[in-house]
């Protein structure tokens, strides 16, 4: 019914409009540039499924964070399940986990942030984001088998742009930024400061009382400072810092029926939106990083470095039994660092039908984890405290290239390779301390492993004309294999990297003079080896292992049409099938080939209508309605446990003015129900988020 009404509004209001313009000006889409290929090229020419939102869409569309971006792009979901570190993302049905090796490549200012619990960073003073769907494994190596997503900050030049501006809504949430930036010496060095704080109380409740916020509550911090510099005519340098640090609420999960509490009428299932814990759950998040890119005009090309520093930590404390009982505290700390450095020559845009680029990438990463479970009053060995030590090294190298060759104006050939090197280490240490006892080491376990693989990708592009192109792809990428900690299975101390192809075709239109695009594609991606998370009851703990074949096929659309001055409607669409083609659980005994990989939902959708016309000389108004669908998904690799497909609305209406910005915005208008993940083995879920809404303000001096 929602989805029926929704299409009704934006198509009677597309015809209106479309009638009632008259002014003679040319409509027509602009072009939109990108770098997703390393080389700067136009969206619609590239062989390649992929979603491109300028800054002007980010701001429209009421982006702040990745899970507001992965509403407007199909085949993407992105939701930090029980707490910002337990970031977990899909990509054309491929997930990123937040335990082991992400699917997906993230990158900001080319810069990788390499686990998944880093990708969900405000998305402040951002000047474009390109995801790329399907496998990258040529130009960006290492667990790129879902895709990539490049987020391009704003660089500072010789305009002064100030700006303030704050946000306040429901569950008392509020939140303050601004930005400067603008030149030091004019025409030579530039600089760029942008900050923001925000906080809320939360919307999950907890109905035991228990010292803490609600869960889902917020306090957290960000800023970022660049430096630019214009050292001569051919020679650019640009120093980014950053950083943020958020003090949240974590792990509200509340009980469904399949928790075993539950089953043996202990305690009730869980209302929605409520949990019910005796000890409240918080997670203390510092992410910080610097990023210094050189990038200089040379004789054969231009010469790119990229060096980049990563440092993650994460104080966690949960209620491992997630009950009113006191049975165990679970107390996680993390730290990570990460360095990384990229070498790039690329040949000049105007030499000739040939166009190339080459390049070399270094990093290195070491990460300490802690875990302690300590063991409460209502457990069978009180008093009990179970420590768990991981140490991980990364360390690699990669060497790729690629070049287009264009035949008769029309067709473009593209070959790329890379080769790649990854050693991987890891110590872990379990010990156990009986209440009054002396503690023992209960486990450990240590290891190596080396991982080598060549990434290839052939691609074809017919240009028809200026407007109309189709293309082909084929492309290899892998995910790189790991360890676990000492809590996982006998025989599940490490997993084995995953591999991919994908085979790919599509379509890349404008219709109506350039009003009206239109991107469809089709793909068939294989995986083997697929890493797979899963879930220790004992110590209530992840790990991952691998889980032989499977695949995902799939139709994907874009469009967006000008209907009239001012006027824009959008549309998306993606149906995918994710299949297991061999997967066995020797354990259970059970077969799970041909079952739906968990947690892929089987299509998504998108309509939105934009409409911004001027109400005087000094102000204009501004409106949008959006409307976002997901497919029924499964919970469980033995597709038992399903999740019914939803609906969300959200609105955005406001004036603008040369200095001063005010909108009102709702998300999820209707407050539709829904849940975002259940661990089915234990029985705890949590869920989206209801109906929000507030008011934002923005000022430009």
């Amino acid at each position: 019914m929602i989805v029926s009404v929704a299409v009704a509004l934006l198509l009677t209001a597309s015809v209106a409009a479309w009638a009632a313009d008259d002014d003679g000006e040319a409509l027509r889409l602009e072009p939109v540039t990108v770098s997703a290929e390393k080389r700067t090229q136009e969206a619609q020419d590239i062989p390649a499924s992929m979603t491109v939102l300028e800054e002007s869409d980010i701001r429209d569309m009421g982006i702040e964070d990745t899970s507001d971006l992965a509403e407007q792009v199909p085949n993407l979901e992105f939701n930090d399940v029980g707490s910002r570190r337990h970031g977990l993302m899909f990509l054309r049905g491929i997930k990123s986990l937040p335990t082991g090796e992400p699917a997906t490549g993230f990158y900001v200012d080319d810069v990788n942030y390499s686990k998944s619990y880093m990708f969900n960073f405000p998305l402040f003073d951002v000047e474009r984001i390109e995801v790329l769907k399907g496998p990258q494994g040529t130009l960006y190596g290492r667990n790129s088998i879902g895709g990539v997503i490049n987020v391009h900050t704003r660089q500072p030049d010789n305009e002064v742009v100030a700006n303030v501006g704050t946000t306040i809504a429901n569950f008392d949430r509020k939140e303050l930024r601004g930005s400067w930036s603008g030149p030091i010496i004019e025409d030579k060095l530039f600089m760029g400061i942008y900050a923001m704080a925000e906080e809320s109380e939360g919307y999950m409740k907890n109905d035991v009382d228990a010292d803490g916020g609600n869960g889902r509550h917020t306090d957290g911090q960000a800023m970022r400072l660049k430096l630019r510099c214009l050292a001569s005519q051919d020679w650019e340098i640009n120093l980014t810092l950053d950083g943020q640090q958020h003090d949240d609420g974590a792990y509200p999960f509340r009980r469904t029926a399949r928790n075993g509490l539950v089953k043996a009428g202990a305690f009730p299932e869980d209302d929605r939106y409520h949990y019910s814990h005796d000890y409240e759950g918080t997670q203390e998040n510092d992410c910080w990083g610097a990023t210094l890119t050189s990038k200089y005009e040379t004789g054969i090309g231009t010469f790119h470095s990229i060096t980049g520093f990563r440092d993650f930590d994460s104080d966690e404390h949960i209620d491992a039994d997630f009950s009113p009982l006191d049975r165990m505290v679970k107390r996680y700390i993390q730290n990570d660092d990460n360095v990384s450095q990229e070498f790039r020559l690329v040949s000049p845009d105007d030499d000739g039908p040939f166009k190339w680029l080459a390049g070399t990438y270094f990093f290195h990463m070491d990460s300490e984890n802690k875990l302690t479970n300590t063991f409460g009053a209502d457990s069978p060995t009180p008093g009990r405290e179970v420590y768990f030590k991981t140490n991980k090294t990364n360390s690699g190298a990669a060497a790729f290239g690629q070049g287009t060759y264009t035949f008769f104006d029309k067709l473009d050939l593209t070959l790329g390779l890379r080769f790649e090197y990854e050693h991987a280490e890891a110590d872990s240490t379990m010990e156990n301390t009986p209440s009054g006892g002396p503690t023992v080491t209960a486990g450990h376990m240590d290891g190596s492993q080396d991982f080598t693989a060549f990434l290839p990708k052939l691609a074809l592009a017919w240009h028809f004309d200026g407007d109309h192109m189709a293309y082909g792809t084929v492309a290899r990428a892998h995910r790189s294999g790991g360890f676990n900690d000492a809590s996982a299975p006998a025989g599940k101390e490490s997993f084995d990297e995953e591999d991919s192809w994908l085979y790919e075709v599509g379509v890349k239109s404008y219709f109506m003079d350039q009003r009206l695009m239109l991107n469809l594609s089709g793909f068939y991606t294989t995986i083997e080896d697929e890493q797979l998370p899963l879930f220790e009851t004992g110590y209530m703990q992840s790990y991952t292992a691998n889980a032989g074949k499977s695949h995902r096929m799939g139709l994907e659309m874009e469009s967006r049409f000008k209907v009239a001055q001012g006027l824009d409607l959008s549309a998306n669409f993606s149906w995918i099938q994710a299949e297991f083609d061999e997967y066995e659980d020797t354990v259970l005994g059970v077969d799970y080939e041909g079952n739906t990989i968990f947690c892929v939902p089987e299509y998504t959708y998108g309509l939105a209508l934009d409409y911004r016309r001027p109400l005087n000389e000094d102000w204009g108004f501004f409106g949008r309605i959006n409307l976002t669908g997901v497919g029924s998904r499964y919970f469980d690799d033995a597709n038992n446990v399903k999740e019914d497909p939803y609906n969300l609305v959200n609105l955005r209406v406001g004036v603008e003015g040369e200095h001063l910005d005010c909108y009102l915005w709702a998300k999820n208008v209707f407050d539709e129900e829904y849940v975002l993940f259940e661990n089915t083995t234990a029985g705890i879920a949590e869920d989206g988020a209801p109906r929000t809404f507030g008011l934002t303000v923005d000022y430009r001096f």
